[in-house]
């Protein structure tokens, strides 16, 4: 490994390494013959060399009022690590100290935020019912509220596998006894309707294709699926969205 190199990964800058070679190869000099050496700003170069002082990886004389700098053995640069190693080691040993109230101010900061999680491939839609399957188990939910569309376009172009996902999935729900509240959007060329079904054969043959949306509400939890040749599907881990839609469609007259 270059000497540089190691310096750098003790945390010495370009520079400071610079300096620190350049002061061993010179020994006992004043910040101005090292500056010259190496063209760097006197200035900057006294600063660094009293920072090397403070950390011991050097020692300080003094030649008619002028500090001198040397390095009395180079295993004062082991020492040095020695002692990073031993700091770190003891600030593992303390981490419990501290990792209480990090996580504390973690959750007074995340919690305020909604957590949200995008998917866009064809599998997407197994693992998005699957999601709120579990979701629903888990939490011994009985019931949960659902938002479709029934539309003329979405109809008029259908991906069997797509739909066998959807079939499959309240299948499932419905042999759990768990129940899907759904808000059924109907649009054909000349009508327009919304009405309340929990009928499981009308909702396992919603067309999935298209451009057709479902939008799952499992407690605190909102979906939103929407349905493309790939299709996508959003989670929202938000309370204040699920509230919300929560007072909305309890509030819809169907």
């Amino acid at each position: 490994m270059k000497i540089h190199d190691y310096l750098e990964n003790l945390w010495f800058s370009n520079k400071e390494a610079e300096i620190y070679l350049t002061l061993y190869k010179l020994w006992s000099q004043p910040a101005s013959v090292i500056a010259k050496h190496i063209w760097f700003e006197r200035t900057y170069t006294y600063k660094v060399l009293l920072d090397f002082a403070d950390k011991n990886l050097l020692s300080i004389t003094e030649k008619n009022w002028i500090k001198n700098f040397f390095i009395s053995d180079i295993s004062v640069l082991k020492k040095y690590l020695q002692n990073q190693k031993d700091r770190f080691t003891k600030m593992e040993d303390n981490f419990h100290i501290i990792e209480t109230e990090l996580l504390q101010y973690d959750n007074r900061i995340s919690s305020k935020l909604p957590k949200i999680n995008i998917y866009d491939w064809n599998e997407a839609i197994r693992n998005l019912y699957e999601d709120i399957f579990q979701e629903t188990v888990w939490k011994w939910y009985i019931s949960i509220k659902m938002f479709a569309s029934n539309t003329i376009m979405s109809q008029a172009w259908i991906n069997e596998n797509k739909n066998n996902y959807t079939r499959d999935f309240f299948e499932k729900m419905n042999s759990n006894k768990i129940h899907v509240e759904t808000f059924l959007w109907n649009w054909l060329w000349i009508m327009e309707s919304l009405w309340k079904t929990n009928n499981i054969d009308e909702l396992s043959n919603l067309p999935a294709a298209n451009s057709s949306i479902q939008i799952f509400l499992v407690w605190k939890i909102v979906y939103i699926l929407i349905f493309k040749e790939v299709p996508y599907w959003i989670k929202f881990n938000s309370e204040d969205l699920a509230r919300a839609l929560h007072f909305l469609f309890e509030n819809l007259k169907v």
